[in-house]
């Protein structure tokens, strides 16, 4: 089993970092070691046992169970990525998912769009304001969907140009990927909010 102690930050910090509502969870710094490990294909391994994710690192140790963290989830989906132990702790840092090949890079891929699975919003049918709470009636890329939204201004978040975040009181995301290509009615009920 690898120490705790072999990573802290790393990584750049920025837009959805630590328990901010893109982060996932907090994650914990290591204590120990502030310097993380950079990860890549010659001194690590990834590998899936029982559906979770393991990392060897270096290669001949122990597998761990780990989990991937989007450092950037907003501007940087497939570079710095933290692989975090089962307490949250960074063990290590991914600098681009595409310094991997084949099945590895397969693994990570997968692991991510699953962490971060965020229902495309292509139209907007229908949002209501009670109490601090909005309700928005939408159809997505999974379909016909509600949910709500508590402070609405804070649960959206702009990323770039027309991309739009949204975070529920579920823990759930979803996206607009760009506002200007809503139809005129969808641009309309969301406009008060940007």
């Amino acid at each position: 089993m690898a120490p705790r102690g072999m990573g802290g930050p790393g990584g750049p910090r920025g837009m959805g970092g630590p328990g901010g509502p893109a982060g996932g969870g907090k994650r914990k710094g290591s204590r120990e070691n502030p310097n993380s490990v950079a990860i890549t294909p010659e001194n690590a391994k990834f590998s899936m046992r029982g559906g979770f994710l393991y990392m060897q690192c270096p290669k001949d140790a122990e597998p761990v169970r780990v989990a991937l963290h989007r450092n950037f989830p907003f501007m940087f989906l497939w570079e710095y990525i933290s692989v975090l132990d089962t307490d949250n702790y960074e063990l290590a840092t991914i600098r681009s998912v595409d310094l991997f090949d084949g099945e590895e890079k397969e693994m990570l891929v997968r692991e991510l769009e699953r962490k971060y699975y965020s229902p495309v919003i292509q139209e907007i049918h229908s949002v209501k304001e009670r109490f601090g709470f909005s309700y928005w009636d939408v159809e997505t890329s999974g379909g016909r969907l509600t949910f709500t939204l508590q402070d609405t201004f804070k649960s959206i978040v702009r990323a770039g140009e027309g991309k739009l975040f949204f975070f529920d009181v579920d823990g759930n995301r979803f996206v607009i990927e760009d506002a200007d290509a809503l139809d005129r009615k969808s641009r309309k009920r969301i406009e008060i909010y940007l």
